[in-house]
C-alpha cells in the first residue's frame, strides 16, 4: 500500500475526548485535487465540542481553517491549479441553484460534501494528512506566507462577508467589541475599508494584541465605561456600526448603547454559547433607524478577496495565533490546548504522525 492510498485524520467522538484514526483514500477523481495537507487551524466550533458546550453527531472528523499543497490532479483539472501550488477550500455549495448563481453562494441549500470518503465520519474531514477537493472548490494562497497564515483563509473569508454586509465606508466610526482572534480579524478588516476603528476589550493579553494593530483606539473595558468613552473618543455622537466579535448579553448591551441616534447598524458576527440574551425597544430601533444584522459564513468572492488580502500581507493574521501547533497524532491535547481560556488559534501540523 502506497502512501498516497492512506489517510491519517482527527476524530471526536465525545466531549473531552479526541483521537487520530488511520483510513483509505478514494479514486481521484477527473475533476479532483489530492492536497497534501500542511496546517488545519482549530476553530471555535471545534474546541467548544471539546468542552461540550456545543453538540455534535459522533463519530466527528471535522477541521475547516487549513491548507495544502497540490501533489496530483484529475485529468480534467484546468491549467490554473498545478502540482506544488498551496490552496485552501471555498465553502461547500452546488454551483447550480439560484442563490449559487447570484453570486450567494453561502446561501447554497444544496451544498454537496466532498472530501476524502469515510462517509460513515461526520464532519469536513480537514484534520487530515491529505484531502481530495474537487477542483471547483480550490483557491490558491501564496506560499510566500507561512502556512499557520494561510490557513485563515476561510475565517478571513468569513469577517470580509460580514464587513461588506455592514456595508462599511471610508471615515466611518466603528466599534468592534472583543479582541480575541476573530475580533482581530474584524478590526483589521474594518480598517483595511476605511474605517475608524475603536477595539473594546477587558483581557489584559488581548488588549496588548489589539494595541499592536494600529486601531484609532483600544478602550479597557474593565477600567473604564467603555460606551460613555466611545461617546468620548466620537465627540458624543456614538459609532456608525459596532461589530460583535464576542457573543454575551452585556456585549450586545453595550454596542447597542455605543451607537449613533440615527441610522446606527449592528452586526452580529459570532454566535454565543450557551445562548445569549438581548434585550432592545423595538420602538427605539423603529424610530432611530437601527439595523440588526446577521452573518455567517463567506461567499465565493470574499474567499477570493481573503487570499489576495493574506497574498499581498495586507492582513497581520499572526496576531491571530498563540504560537502553538500540535502533531496531527496529538489531536486531542491540540484541542484542550485550544480550549484554554483566552487563547488565540492553536494548530495542528497535518503531517506530524
Amino acid at each position: 500500500m502506497s502512501e498516497l492510498q492512506k489517510v491519517h485524520f482527527g476524530v471526536q467522538l465525545r466531549p473531552g475526548h479526541g483521537e487520530m484514526r488511520e483510513g483509505l483514500l478514494p479514486p481521484l477523481g477527473p475533476d479532483e485535487i489530492l492536497l497534501k495537507m500542511e496546517v488545519c487551524n482549530i476553530c471555535t466550533e471545534d474546541y467548544q465540542r471539546w468542552m461540550g458546550s456545543r453538540k455534535f453527531e459522533s463519530p466527528m472528523a471535522d477541521g475547516h481553517e487549513y491548507v495544502g499543497i497540490v501533489v496530483a490532479k484529475g485529468e480534467n483539472v484546468i491549467d490554473a491549479y498545478q502540482i506544488g501550488d498551496r490552496v485552501g477550500k471555498l465553502n461547500e455549495h452546488c454551483g447550480a441553484c439560484d442563490d449559487c448563481r447570484r453570486g450567494n453562494s453561502s446561501d447554497c441549500q444544496y451544498a454537496t460534501g466532498s472530501g476524502i470518503g469515510l462517509q460513515e465520519y461526520n464532519g469536513q474531514k480537514g484534520f487530515a494528512d491529505y484531502k481530495i477537493i474537487n477542483q471547483r472548490m480550490a483557491i490558491k494562497v501564496s506560499r510566500d506566507i507561512p502556512a499557520v497564515e494561510a490557513a485563515f483563509l476561510e475565517p478571513l473569508a468569513t469577517v470580509v462577508h460580514g464587513v461588506k454586509r455592514l456595508r462599511v465606508k471610508p471615515m466611518e466610526n466603528v466599534a468592534v467589541i472583543g479582541a480575541g482572534t476573530m475580533g482581530l480579524l474584524n478590526a483589521q478588516v474594518a480598517k483595511l475599508f476605511g474605517a475608524r476603528v475603536i477595539v473594546t476589550e477587558l483581557v489584559p493579553k488581548k488588549l496588548e494584541r489589539a494595541r499592536q494593530l494600529g486601531v484609532s483606539a483600544v478602550i479597557d473595558s474593565a477600567a473604564c465605561d467603555a460606551v460613555a468613552e466611545v461617546k468620548r473618543l466620537t465627540e458624543g455622537e456614538g459609532v456608525d456600526a459596532v461589530i460583535y466579535s464576542v457573543g454575551n448579553t452585556r456585549a450586545y448591551q453595550q454596542g447597542y448603547e455605543m451607537l449613533k441616534h440615527l441610522n446606527g447598524r449592528l452586526l452580529f458576527f459570532p454566535a454565543g454559547f450557551p445562548e445569549p440574551t438581548f434585550h432592545f425597544d423595538p420602538n427605539e430601533v423603529h424610530y432611530r433607524k437601527m439595523e440588526m444584522i446577521g452573518t455567517i459564513n463567506a461567499d465565493n468572492a470574499d474567499f477570493i478577496d481573503a487570499a489576495r488580502m493574506l497574498s499581498s500581507h495586507l492582513i497581520d493574521v499572526s496576531k491571530s495565533l498563540e504560537g502553538k501547533t500540535y502533531p496531527l497524532r496529538e489531536f486531542g491535547e491540540a484541542l484542550e490546548a485550544a480550549a484554554t481560556p483566552n487563547f488565540y488559534r492553536v494548530s495542528l501540523d497535518l503531517q506530524g504522525i
